[in-house]
């Protein structure tokens, strides 16, 4: 069930209605049973593996609370992620390997006939696995206490607003709030509604509009015209921002209408004016994961090996950043999908981050505004690597920025699509960013509130795409 789709209502107004009736308790068993419907509508195979990756980490974290020896704690941690990383490594990642390495066998005249498991990939599956593994992780440190109840904590890892797309949560905030009795007050509802309202309009006027131009230019074979690779990049950059920020805040606001608050997933990424300041506003669920969860405990490991502690303290530490880096930004970039493209995507922005920060005093001196502009543009490299196909198209394309504008010139519907949706996206982006929060309309008088509703609405009826296209990141 798609959020914006006509099932997905009748779904929520039924759950909705049952759950404001409710006592606590009950309340955490419907969401429970509503969360294993809506994943199971998609497949309901794959419920198998959600309540493996509960069982499994609830019982691991049970262990690691009540275990005094901290060789039985490690063991019992590795258990939970190595369980974590096996069910999302042989679903997404096992036919793909596979396939590398006959690839690279084969150049070197050797026959190989791999095996493959042609499993479909489980809808939400790198979003789950690392909600549950963080949980694990969060009690061996110390950081949470294990859950007493079986069922809230099942209904931490599939609560159905955020299971299949995020935001990533984790135990300190979301477990708490299922553990605890919610009061749902009236602005929560007006607040959810308005969030939920923004990425329906993100979803179905912008990002499924740009959609109509992205996909006709990355679907054509080589060669590209300069022209048809900006515009391509440009939408694209636009679209996979409003279809995402769409998601979350639909999702946001699902959860805060029933009194739960999930974490803020976009924060105008692209007015941030510098590649570091992006990734602290794209999808932060995930990159504060792999900060918290890889890059930090990596740096610190590989600071205090012996080899790098014997070196001068510069060298130290800028060894260490450097190949910590690289090792986290390549895994965040392959978490996205199993395809060399995403590998280089993450490799594209270690360099860039690394670039950043050898160069930034000579970066932050220039006028913001510059910085802003330049930022995006090389954002919007990687977002090339990102889209494209495969790493020959993604050369073709990157080949094409310098070539004549051919074959074709765009045409005319499409740059009227980027130029509406970009001016339209930014100016909001704007007016969030000068306000330093995504609820300003709450700000304004309720006769501006509800022409702003109208005029929604009318964009909506107007320009909405009612394909039910799926959102980007369900394949992730």
């Amino acid at each position: 069930m798609l959020f914006h789709s006509l099932q997905f209502a009748v779904f929520f107004a039924l759950v909705y209605a049952l759950y404001r009736i409710l006592p606590h308790r009950a309340q955490n068993r419907l969401l429970l049973l509503a969360s294993y419907f809506f994943y199971g509508s998609w497949n309901w195979r794959y419920l198998a593996l959600i309540l493996l990756s509960t069982a499994v980490d609830y019982g691991c974290g049970r262990g690691i609370a009540a275990a005094g020896a901290p060789r039985r704690r490690s063991g019992l941690l590795a258990i939970s992620i190595a369980t974590n990383l096996a069910i999302l490594g042989t679903f997404k990642y096992y036919d793909f390997f596979a396939e590398s390495f006959a690839d690279l066998v084969g150049n070197f005249g050797f026959a190989s006939e791999p095996y493959f498991l042609n499993l479909a990939l489980p809808v939400g599956i790198s979003f789950y696995t690392f909600q549950s593994m963080s949980y694990s992780i969060d009690v061996y440190r110390r950081k949470l206490a294990p859950a007493r109840n079986f069922w809230d904590f099942a209904l931490f890892v599939a609560f159905f607003p955020q299971l299949i797309a995020g935001p990533i949560e984790r135990g300190t905030r979301l477990l708490r709030q299922i553990v605890e009795p919610r009061n749902i007050e009236r602005e929560n509802v007006l607040k959810g509604a308005y969030l939920f309202g923004w990425g329906f309009v993100l979803k179905v006027v912008f990002a499924d509009n740009l959609a109509l131009v992205v996909d006709p230019i990355f679907a054509a074979p080589p060669p590209y015209g300069s022209l048809d690779v900006l515009l391509g990049v440009y939408a694209f950059s636009l679209q996979i921002f409003c279809d995402f920020a769409g998601y979350s805040c639909m999702a946001i606001g699902i959860a805060r209408s029933m009194g739960i608050e999930l974490m803020e997933n976009f924060r105008r990424p692209y007015l941030a004016p510098n590649i570091a300041e992006f990734w602290r506003r794209w999808h932060i669920s995930l990159s504060s994961w792999f900060r918290d969860y890889v890059f930090s405990p990596l740096f610190l490991a590989l600071k205090n090996r012996r080899g790098v502690r014997s070196l001068p303290l510069a060298w130290r530490h800028g060894v260490s950043f450097a190949i910590t880096l690289i090792v986290a930004e390549f895994l965040l970039g392959m978490w996205h999908g199993a395809g060399w493209n995403y590998g280089l995507f993450g490799l594209y922005h270690a360099g860039a981050i690394w670039g950043y920060y050898y160069t930034r005093r000579g970066w932050d001196r220039m006028p913001r505004s510059i910085q802003i502009v330049l930022n995006f543009h090389l954002v919007c490299g990687g977002w090339l690597l990102f889209r494209s196909e495969s790493l020959p198209q993604a050369a073709a394309m990157f080949a094409g920025l310098l070539s004549a504008p051919l074959p074709s010139p765009p045409s005319v519907a499409a740059l009227s699509i980027l130029l509406c949706c970009g001016i339209a996206i930014f100016s909001v982006e704007r007016m969030q960013e000068k306000q330093q929060q995504g609820l300003w309309l709450f700000r304004w008088p309720s006769p501006v509130r509800y022409a702003l509703v109208v005029f929604a609405s009318c964009l909506v009826l107007a320009f909405g795409e009612f394909g039910n296209r799926p959102f980007i990141y369900f394949q992730f």
